[in-house]
């Protein structure tokens, strides 16, 4: 393998580093909120881990004759160092309160972050005159660790080695610059920064370690309560697919759970699909022909829904129910279901000439807008989402109003008027619907 062949290989394997390439709009929520938490509580680290510090360096640099002018500039750097940090600290933590540039302040941050540690040490370096290799010595060093640690907290391994190799880049830079030293000269550099080994200094790098368990302390409990928060996501969708229809189950936050739980009226467009001379597949069919027939039907209703964004209820049988506007209604909703329902007679007739049924498949398809009782209903132990109301039985008159037309798709007025196609239908003349007082104007399709 090449040199080249091998950095275009590690530069793929950093691309890669994430934890999945396609995600759900109630994962993508999720993480969004597990983000800004995050931010929030590493700007928090990040302020409480400044004070600690400057108040380190401030009780333990007041007893130090600071008469000499290479420990008063290290020492005035320290401090200067440490309040930008913790101004850092105070900015990340309330643009994410405000949710501002949530996406961007993770990265932002931890430049910042490498810019003020690498930065004292430059200083130390080429400001004061202390050479590159002794940077180790210098307590700032210790707070390498501590920034990696505060980028840990959200979660992202890109952003985690991008940081890295900044850090391995800027101290490579600053340990290996200059003229090599000898070790008479390494000996009176270390003599003039002993300073940096007494127990000031060694009480300053101890605080430096504790900073960084809190930070680890953060980093582990944020992972716990993304793990414990997605096992209740997880465990509250497998809930809510044994009884809500799967188009519902991934979507619904716990607000709009819960009012499905307490009902509400709500405008929706129904649908009804029923095979028409179903008896007849049953008798002339095999149980296992039968099986892989029915299954065939509902894929195609199934492909249809989802085309058009209609919610299937339930399928009974031979037949099935779909919903337009549910769990809210929206703009076209009445318009899509009629398209729905000419997608699925053009899959049916698709189907019929491929698979050439004697006698051909044939649909009653019937349509009503208007409002229904949309909720879950029962008791814990038998939960069901369900729609209720004279909007639901009228639609279900419709679609067996196909039988005396000799229409496979009828409309009701009102969806029609809903999705302004007037012109494309035309009024079917039909006796009145069974159990419906009011007078219903039925539209089929022009042609």
């Amino acid at each position: 393998m090449t040199p080249r062949s091998r950095t275009r290989a590690a530069l793929g394997l950093i691309n890669n580093l994430r934890t999945t390439p396609v995600l759900s709009d109630a994962t993508h929520r999720l993480i969004r909120e597990a983000d800004t938490g995050a931010l929030q509580r590493a700007g928090m680290a990040r302020m409480v881990t400044a004070g600690l510090l400057l108040l380190a360096v401030v009780l333990t640099t007041a007893g130090i004759d600071l008469s000499n002018p290479m420990a008063s500039k290290q020492i005035q750097a320290a401090e200067l160092t440490l309040v930008l940090f913790g101004a850092l600290g105070w900015a990340g933590a309330w643009l994410a309160s405000k949710r501002i540039a949530i996406e961007k302040l993770p990265v932002i941050t931890a430049i910042l972050d490498a810019f003020l540690v690498l930065g004292n040490l430059a200083f130390s370096h080429w400001g004061v005159g202390i050479p590159g290799s002794l940077f180790a010595a210098f307590p700032v060093a210790w707070v390498v660790p501590i920034t990696m640690a505060a980028a840990a907290i959200h979660y992202q391994p890109r952003l985690q080695a991008f940081v890295a190799a900044v850090y391995v880049i800027g101290l490579s830079l600053l340990a290996f610059s200059g003229d090599w030293i000898s070790p008479a000269q390494r000996q009176q550099d270390l003599a003039e920064i002993e300073g940096l080994f007494s127990t000031q200094a060694n009480v300053v790098r101890i605080v430096m370690v504790f900073a960084a368990a809190l930070i680890l302390i953060l980093v582990a409990r944020q992972g716990r309560l993304m793990l414990e928060r997605a096992v209740r996501e997880t465990t509250l969708r497998a809930n809510l697919t044994r009884y809500l229809p799967s188009e519902l189950a991934p979507i619904l936050t716990d607000q709009a759970f819960a009012s499905l739980r307490q009902g509400r009226r709500i405008p929706v467009t129904v649908m009804f699909v029923d095979i028409r001379a179903s008896t007849t597949f049953g008798e002339t069919m095999e149980p296992v022909q039968l099986a892989i027939f029915i299954t065939s039907f509902r894929r195609r209703v199934l492909r249809a829904a989802s085309r058009h964004g209609g919610v299937i209820d339930k399928f009974t049988g031979d037949g099935a129910l779909i919903l337009f506007g549910v769990p809210g209604a929206q703009d076209g909703d009445a318009r899509r279901a009629l398209a729905c329902g000419r997608t699925l007679l053009t899959l049916i007739e698709r189907w019929n000439a491929k698979r050439r049924f004697d006698p051909p498949v044939r649909l009653g398809i019937g349509i009503h807008t208007g409002d229904v009782f949309c909720g879950v209903v029962g008791d814990e132990s038998r939960l069901e989402f369900t729609v209720v109301g004279e909007t639901v039985n009228i639609a279900s008159r419709i679609e067996q109003a196909t039988k005396a037309a000799d229409c496979e798709l009828l409309a009701s007025q009102e969806t029609i008027v809903a999705a302004g196609e007037e012109d494309l239908w035309t009024e079917v003349e039909c006796d009145p619907l069974p159990g419906v007082t009011r007078r219903m104007v039925l539209m089929k399709p022009v042609g």
